[in-house]
């Protein structure tokens, strides 16, 4: 039987090994993480990620499209759209644009008709009443098309950046 000195000795002398054996994985596993957050291995440059960013995506300012330097028309954006889904939300979004603008030639119609037709108070508010609602029609529509626009070149942009995605 040892004394109990030389055991608590034994017993320090297993926990410093266990403490020093785990030290050094973690030390290995700090300097793996170092090596690989400071090194270029498995990952895009800034400078080459922000060059496509700058050259390959689509912005949009008001009515006005861009992509890098180059100004885009609405119609020149239906070349830009090659996925099925970002193209099918393209076309729905010219859609909208079209019944928009019929709706506020409408509206422009009926103003220039009643400025032309003589009727008594009921008859301008009709016209009044058709007028709106024609407007807030338009601007419905107007909206929408922005959405999915929007939307289009959300995903285009997106695919670009990071790929194509799998759904």
């Amino acid at each position: 039987v040892l004394p109990p000195s030389k055991i608590q000795k034994m017993a320090f002398c297993q926990y410093l090994a266990v403490n020093i054996c785990c030290m050094k994985k973690y030390c290995l596993v700090v300097t793996l993480v170092l090596i690989f957050t400071h090194s270029n291995v498995c990952c895009q440059t800034r400078d080459s990620l922000l060059r496509v960013y700058n050259q390959s995506t689509i912005y949009r300012f008001g009515n006005v499209f861009m992509k890098g330097t180059t100004r885009l028309t609405y119609d020149d954006l239906a070349f830009e759209f090659t996925s099925p889904s970002t193209f099918e939300m393209y076309q729905r979004s010219k859609r909208r644009l079209r019944i928009s603008r019929i709706l506020n030639f409408s509206s422009i119609a009926v103003v220039i008709i009643s400025v032309f037709t003589h009727t008594n108070v009921k008859g301008s508010i009709e016209f009044a009443v058709v007028t709106g609602s024609l407007g807030l029609g338009a601007l419905y529509f107007q909206t929408e098309s922005g959405k999915y626009i929007d939307r289009a070149i959300w995903e285009k942009n997106r695919d670009i950046l990071f790929g194509k995605q799998v759904e």
